[in-house]
């Protein structure tokens, strides 16, 4: 092709091959066209800003955007665990193996059965006793029979 039909087509030959129009070839240019737009690009470009955030969101805890429902959303199910968190910790608090409450109920608890377990025992030897006379198979092991 040659240079008209490029400039046609909005391309601009730039030594062994072509550029758009709207770049720049600084192949051909020398040194001071450099600095010149070296100097326009830092104009047009001034500063770094940076882009605002949509309508209706906002930054997380890790920067993340995030639409502001879902943030109110994760805000009340942290408070929520919060609440629970205390809850359950009152709790264990309340139900601690070491609190006196459940020590003294404990120990009713464990004399009820001793004494349950002492009456039992005490009744099955009187009954064994009662049926001694009556049958062989409950006599002494010694093979001794007691008098009545």
């Amino acid at each position: 092709m040659n240079a008209l039909e490029e400039i046609s087509q909005h391309r601009v030959p730039c030594g062994p091959m072509t550029v758009a129009a709207s770049g720049v070839c600084r192949r051909r240019l020398r040194d001071s066209y450099d600095r010149l737009l070296d100097r326009l690009a830092q104009e047009i470009h001034q500063e770094y800003t940076p882009p605002e955030l949509p309508k209706d969101h906002k930054l997380d805890k890790e920067g993340k955007l995030v639409h502001k429902e879902e943030l109110a959303k994760r805000e009340q199910t942290a408070k929520t665990m919060q609440k629970g968190k205390e809850k359950a910790k009152k709790e264990r608090e309340k139900n601690a193996p070491h609190s006196p409450e459940i020590l003294e109920s404990k120990k009713e608890k464990l004399l009820q059965e001793g004494m349950m377990k002492a009456d039992v025992k005490k009744q099955v030897k009187e009954y064994e006793e009662k049926l001694m006379g009556n049958s062989k198979m409950l006599q002494r092991q010694d093979g001794k029979i007691e008098k009545r």
